[in-house]
């Protein structure tokens, strides 16, 4: 049988589980089959009446702020949930880093892709992206010359050693 690192404790089965229910789980596969029924069903019956007295309408139980959050954000929400979902951890890994990447670029100073539609917003765009239009291998749109050095080529542009 393959060995699968133990999954941490959630929160509320810390809150619900005593140390003595957790080694009776422990202990459980150990226990011959007749026994192991009325153990599980001792386990889980107790693990209930814990929970009831939590939550217990009386307010004799334990404060229930203790168990509750802030509200989060979904990016702390699945962080939160990422130790417990085992084998699907690279999934949630690229959909956290999607959403990362899309928060830094809401937070950046950058312009609306919906000025795309407007030519000087492209080249605005374009400028930030390929850097200063004063660069030395800059080209001249208007005059159609070519600033800066002629050993580097422009890879939109064909080259004057190739043969059609």
């Amino acid at each position: 049988m393959e060995k699968h690192p133990p999954l941490p404790m959630t929160p509320f089965d810390i809150l619900v589980t005593s140390s003595e229910l957790q080694m009776m789980k422990l202990l459980l596969p150990y226990i011959p089959d007749f026994y192991q029924r009325f153990l599980a069903f001792f386990i889980k019956f107790s693990e209930l009446q814990n929970t009831i007295r939590y939550f217990n309408p009386s307010g004799r139980g334990h404060s229930k702020d203790s168990f509750r959050k802030e509200t989060s954000s979904p990016i702390d929400i699945l962080e939160d949930l990422r130790p417990y979902i085992g084998k699907d951890a690279e999934t949630l890994d690229s959909i956290l880093s999607a959403m990362n990447i899309m928060n830094m670029m809401q937070n950046m100073d950058m312009p609306d892709f919906s000025q795309m539609g407007d030519l000087s917003g492209m080249m605005d765009m374009m400028n930030m992206f390929t850097g200063n239009p004063d660069d030395d291998d800059y080209q001249d749109t208007e005059n159609n010359t070519k600033k800066g050095s002629e050993e580097y080529e422009r890879m939109d542009e064909s080259s004057s050693n190739e043969n059609h």
